[in-house]
């Protein structure tokens, strides 16, 4: 038992030191999700991919990803959170209301101070969770912030998603990272 976790603990060691490499490297991207990206008609007409050069690349990505949303400024904090709770409570347990989408949960407190809209993780789609954190998921039952549904980027401001994609290797290792990153980034939305 030991040399099998002790084996494991090793090529732990070996990926993370990858990872650090990559982080050395100044190997996070980002995206500026401004208001264009925000338009009715990528909820049924049209796939908000074909507008977005940047968002078709990120279909290619099958990789684990680590991924957060900054905002501009912390001065509107307490109006956001307000939005998003008036978004979410009314619609969290009534399934069969037309504008029912799943959303991440949230903090009863929250950093005032923080510049971070919410804190994520995926092992492979990164493509679909950022349509899903922007609201225009066809699956409605699965979890993001639903953006489109209550943000408002001409009150806001834009937002700036970061990511760094990692080796397939890390897949195991990223739900850790999230969840540091969270701890230090206090987002706004979201549980970690």
């Amino acid at each position: 038992m030991k040399n099998i976790l002790g084996a494991f603990i090793s090529e732990t060691i070996e990926d993370l030191k990858s990872a650090q490499l990559k982080l050395e490297n100044n190997k996070v991207n980002t995206l500026v999700i401004n208001q264009d990206y925000f338009d009715q008609k990528f909820m049924n007409d049209e796939n908000i991919s074909t507008y977005f050069d940047e968002i078709t690349a990120l279909k290619k990505i099958n990789k684990p990803v680590l991924y957060w949303f900054q905002i501009n400024s912390s001065n509107n904090n307490k109006a956001l959170r307000t939005n998003f709770i008036n978004y979410r409570d009314p619609l969290k347990k009534d399934f069969k209301h037309p504008k029912y989408r799943y959303t991440s949960a949230y903090k009863t407190k929250y950093s005032e101070s923080s510049k971070t809209l919410y804190v994520g993780k995926v092992e492979k789609g990164f493509w679909g969770r950022l349509v899903t954190h922007l609201g225009y998921s066809q699956y409605k039952s699965t979890a993001g912030m639903q953006l489109f549904h209550w943000y408002n980027p001409t009150l806001y401001g834009n937002i700036t998603l970061n990511y760094i994609v990692f080796d397939n290797e890390m897949k195991h290792l990223i739900t850790v990272l999230e969840k540091h990153l969270a701890n230090k980034l206090e987002p706004l939305i979201g549980i970690y």
